[in-house]
């Protein structure tokens, strides 16, 4: 009777381990984890051309089924070109006044997010050949400075820090964005730019002269999702990157002040 018993048990327990585990599958495949795919067009401020190329890559190295493009560009050209009809899924300027401006023309979500931080500084060749100290030098009429155009945030800013200082540039090289500023600087066609710090990081043929905070300006960097974005999912996902550890790091060490000191 034991050994009836015992092998009667041992029927029952395989019966129901055979009928529990391909419900326990069911209940798996039901309910998978969140993913996302496709592709997502990154309209953003070309002082983030390095730093977003990096984060685009780590964003889709977690997200195998999603491929990030990027257009970059000044900020007031962006936003040009969004109320001209350009499409995008995500938007990310190098100053709050434009995203508001987008924000105004219901061209992006209201759920924008402020991922970093930009200062200023004076960046130079690294062998300063014309031995640019301090923003009083920029007055010096010999110099060939390079200032955003007055349009564009980096410019906006630029004049900003001139007028606080008091310093007039006569006759400064203008320029469409930040990119194209430090690039005249590199190939020795002006002896400085007054631009965002980061891009004397990014440019080992340059060097950045640090302003002092009472003199300096700091851009705020804001994201959001395009609202006639064909992959909503993807870009929310993307602008959420933006503040988590792993972008954090990228951008820090491309020189922006990380979301912990903003």
């Amino acid at each position: 009777m034991t050994a009836g018993f015992w092998g009667v048990f041992l029927l029952l327990t395989s019966l129901i381990a055979l009928t529990v585990t391909p419900l326990n599958a069911n209940s798996a495949e039901t309910q998978p984890s969140k993913k996302i795919s496709g592709e997502i067009m990154v309209l953003a401020a070309s002082s983030l051309n390095d730093s977003f190329t990096k984060i685009g890559e780590k964003f889709e190295s977690e997200h195998n089924d999603v491929k990030v493009r990027f257009s970059f560009g000044a900020s007031s050209q962006i936003r040009q070109q969004l109320e001209g009809g350009a499409g995008g899924d995500v938007v990310a300027t190098a100053d709050a006044k434009t995203m508001a401006l987008l924000n105004q023309s219901s061209l992006v979500t209201k759920k924008s997010i402020i991922f970093a931080k930009n200062t200023f500084a004076i960046v130079v060749q690294n062998r300063n050949p014309s031995k640019i100290k301090t923003l009083a030098d920029l007055g010096n009429d010999k110099q060939k400075i390079v200032l955003c155009a007055p349009g564009v945030p980096c410019g906006v800013y630029a004049n900003q820090i001139l007028r606080q200082a008091k310093v007039s540039i006569s006759h400064p090289i203008l320029s469409s964005d930040a990119a194209s500023a430090v690039s005249l600087v590199a190939l020795g066609e002006a002896d400085a730019a007054l631009i965002y710090r980061t891009e004397a990081i990014s440019n080992s043929r340059l060097k950045g002269i640090e302003i002092p905070k009472s003199e300096n300006i700091t851009a705020q960097y804001p994201a959001a999702v395009i609202k006639n974005s064909s992959n909503k999912t993807a870009a929310r996902e993307f602008v959420k990157f933006l503040n988590e550890p792993k972008a954090q790091k990228i951008l820090s060490k491309y020189g922006f002040l990380p979301k912990a000191k903003l």
